[in-house]
């Protein structure tokens, strides 16, 4: 039988190893823990970062504010935790939209005449192969042809087309009521004020005016051709709407390339620099619920990072 070899294992006393247990279940403890502290700093840093619901406090103001970021395409059913942010938004003092709502009919009046063309018709601005594209597009997909509307600027057409084309494919009938409007509501029915950062004819500006209108036509007539594009980028955004996913958002509107980043500056960067010039002011004047588009939120130019930079303690709201 061969001889057995002795190891230093082999001479640890009693309290050595007692040590040795006592040191091994301690270190088992600490990297449970360090883990568990990575975990939830890990869960913290992605909710930070799938979250359209954010707490504005510090830099001197007495009451905190709340962010909120919208869309359009997506029903209040399908927002998660709704009642409690719609509760949120009835305790503040003030609730700040990109436009105030309260005259829709007059808002959508001013919108019509200000996506009118003046001195000029689509056709004077396409080539004819692209008019006859647009002709018949709009008249497969409305039953009304470029004849009917070829007096709007192509952008609000673009609008138009859009908007026609994602309800046709996804079966929708009617546009869901915006939260915007739901928020706005709210607060006059409990006597709060309701602010706009903007006019209708700054929006308009913005949305129809920032472009040429013959660059307008191009825009138009390349989203006609990526048509099925534009359903697959609409769609995905409303599940990173809904997940709250504000990076894939950013992402989204970077694969977007119907315009170049300086030809979306004025509908995003312009005016999110115009509210940021508002809203210290507004803030500290009264606690304020802010609801504008999501996309405004995101991205360096967006407003959770500027106003970072500003002083402000900017934080996910947990519900």
């Amino acid at each position: 039988m061969p001889t057995r070899r002795y190891t230093g294992m082999d001479r640890i006393t009693y309290t050595q190893y007692t040590h040795y247990l006592f040191t091994f279940k301690l270190q088992t403890y600490m990297n449970k823990r360090i883990f568990l502290v990575a975990l939830i700093a890990l869960f913290i840093s992605l909710s930070a970062n799938a979250q359209l619901f954010w707490k504005v406090s510090g830099n001197g103001l007495t009451k905190p504010s709340y962010l909120f970021g919208t869309h359009h395409l997506i029903d209040k059913e399908q927002i998660k935790n709704f009642d409690k942010i719609l509760a949120i938004c009835t305790q503040s003092d003030a609730v700040v939209g990109e436009m105030d709502m309260s005259d829709i009919t007059g808002m959508q009046m001013k919108m019509m005449q200000g996506g009118m063309l003046q001195g000029v018709t689509c056709k004077e601005l396409m080539s004819p192969e692209d008019y006859t594209l647009a002709d018949n597009e709009f008249t497969a997909l409305m039953g009304v042809g470029m004849a009917q509307l070829g007096a709007m600027k192509p952008m609000m057409l673009n609008t138009i087309y859009s908007m026609t084309v994602y309800f046709k494919a996804n079966n929708l009938t009617k546009q869901p009521d915006a939260v915007d409007i739901i928020f706005q509501k709210t607060a006059k029915g409990n006597n709060k004020k309701v602010i706009g950062l903007e006019t209708v004819e700054q929006e308009m500006d913005a949305l129809f005016n920032s472009l040429p209108l013959k660059r307008q036509a191009e825009v138009l007539i390349k989203d006609m051709k990526e048509k099925q594009k534009g359903i697959e980028i609409l769609k995905k955004l409303n599940e990173c709407y809904l997940a709250g996913d504000l990076a894939k958002i950013e992402a989204l509107d970077k694969e977007d390339d119907s315009m170049t980043p300086e030809e979306k500056k004025p509908m995003i960067e312009n005016r999110n620099n115009n509210w940021l010039k508002q809203l210290p002011s507004l803030m500290t004047a009264q606690s304020c619920f802010i609801a504008v588009g999501c996309q405004h939120l995101v991205g360096e130019v967006g407003l959770i990072k500027q106003l970072k930079k500003a002083g402000y303690i900017v934080e996910p709201v947990v519900l």
